[in-house]
């Protein structure tokens, strides 16, 4: 077996976008399930997807690991994270795999790990071109989970100080920009995350107002209007970020 990954792209809402496709170079005798893999919060995109891609594609699935509008090498405000936005994108990818003739069209589904589990879920929920939707290590509500990360003593000021920028946006046109540990504080120790590779690729930052627009995504509210069609969540005892009874 040998893959191939190509650098794609794709265009949503008119802006452009990067992905890596990832396929089996054997010719199928029948067209194969493909799959669209939202990244996470933080936009690592590649680092952390392309292994599970590749797992994937290695038993007949087409793969495609998007970098969401904003994220890495695709158009769009520099890391802005809005909820609906990026189920927009997952739709117009969905349009990509759709447009070759080795996908099939009946098995197309959603990957997603973290926040990008989030938006496997408000994808699913409002395409249902999308056959099935996996979600790892997800969170199932947005004002919930970052609570819970930043601890009710700190919460008050955090909310103040996103209302301080939404009056900045509205009345400049431009918000606070944020390193990522302001946006989601890591635990320490020796299974907390390294988000140094993430910070280098946004050395300018993220929008504060990112965590006014996670605080509104409630997933857990919309994964109802998935079925009949089937969703896998998987969860882990110690992940760091998103707590298992969070996915």
């Amino acid at each position: 077996m040998t893959l191939i990954e190509d650098r794609v792209r794709f265009y949503s809402d008119g802006i452009p976008m990067s992905a890596v496709l990832v396929v089996d170079e054997l010719p199928p005798a029948t067209s194969r399930p493909a799959f669209v893999y939202s990244h996470g919060w933080g936009g690592a995109v590649n680092a952390g997807a392309l292994p599970l891609v590749r797992l994937l594609a290695g038993v007949g699935y087409v793969g495609l690991a998007i970098d969401h509008r904003g994220f890495a090498h695709s158009g769009g405000t520099r890391a802005r994270c809005d909820p609906n936005e990026q189920a927009r994108d997952v739709s117009n990818a969905v349009d990509f795999l759709l447009a070759r003739t080795d996908v099939d069209p009946d098995r197309v589904i959603v990957v997603g790990a973290s926040f990008g589990g989030a938006i496997a879920v408000l994808s699913a929920a409002r395409d249902r071109r999308l056959a099935a939707a996996a979600v790892l290590v997800g969170v199932g509500d947005g004002e919930r989970w970052l609570r819970g990360v930043h601890g009710d003593e700190a919460w008050p000021a955090l909310l103040e100080r996103l209302r301080a920028d939404a009056v900045t946006r509205a009345t400049t046109g431009r918000g606070e920009l944020v390193s990522f540990s302001t946006l989601l504080p890591g635990p320490d120790g020796p299974s907390a995350p390294d988000l140094d590779p993430i910070a280098s690729m946004y050395p300018h930052g993220y929008p504060l107002e990112n965590l006014g627009l996670a605080i509104a995504c409630r997933p857990e509210d919309q994964i109802a209007a998935i079925s009949p069609r089937p969703v896998v969540l998987i969860g882990i005892d110690d992940d760091s970020v998103v707590p298992i009874d969070e996915t």
